[in-house]
């Protein structure tokens, strides 16, 4: 059973679930962005427990050349650009993070407050591939981003879920 292809599809295939338990769930979208200013709206319709270890969701770009090993492998590759929550070992909580991988290294960075996704929560994902840019906005917070994208990317999202618990959900809105 190949787990990392476990992500369901309704709604005109704009809404995703992951419906296995303890599992990363991922897909891309594909639509190419290579050139031009683009707006990927997503809605959070289910995100049921922020503070659990297993709940993540990451939203981002990755590399045109590189999605198919991401899917097929769980590798984050050259040109991942994402947004997402992660569970912090050493604190023993969830965080909230952009990061990036270029030339072979990650950059991370932490933002100073909470972010979680919550329910209803509206996730924005700007990019001018003209200037090779990506900035994230949850609801109205801006949240930054990165310069120096790659000529061509798609949209990915990974959810992961709880055992037990109500699924993660998004929506492409």
């Amino acid at each position: 059973m190949n787990w990392l292809n476990q992500i369901k599809l309704k709604n005109e295939n704009k809404t995703a679930w992951n419906p296995s338990d303890y599992l990363y769930g991922i897909i891309c979208g594909k639509k190419i962005y290579s050139r031009g200013k683009h707006v990927i709206k997503i809605k959070i319709d289910q995100f049921p427990n922020p503070k659990n270890e297993s709940n993540r969701i990451r939203l981002g770009v990755i590399k045109t050349e590189n999605w198919e090993n991401f899917i097929k492998k769980n590798r984050y590759s050259e040109g991942t650009y994402f947004f997402g929550t992660f569970w912090n070992c050493r604190k023993k909580k969830l965080q909230s993070r952009k990061r990036k991988k270029e030339n072979g290294k990650w950059t991370r960075e932490k933002y100073p407050e909470k972010i979680f996704f919550k329910k209803n929560d509206i996730f924005t994902i700007f990019l001018d591939m003209d200037q090779k840019k990506i900035s994230f906005k949850i609801n109205e917070k801006n949240l930054e981003g990165w310069e120096n994208l790659p000529e061509k990317v798609n949209f990915f999202a990974v959810l992961r879920n709880q055992n037990g618990e109500e699924k993660n959900q998004i929506t492409i809105i």
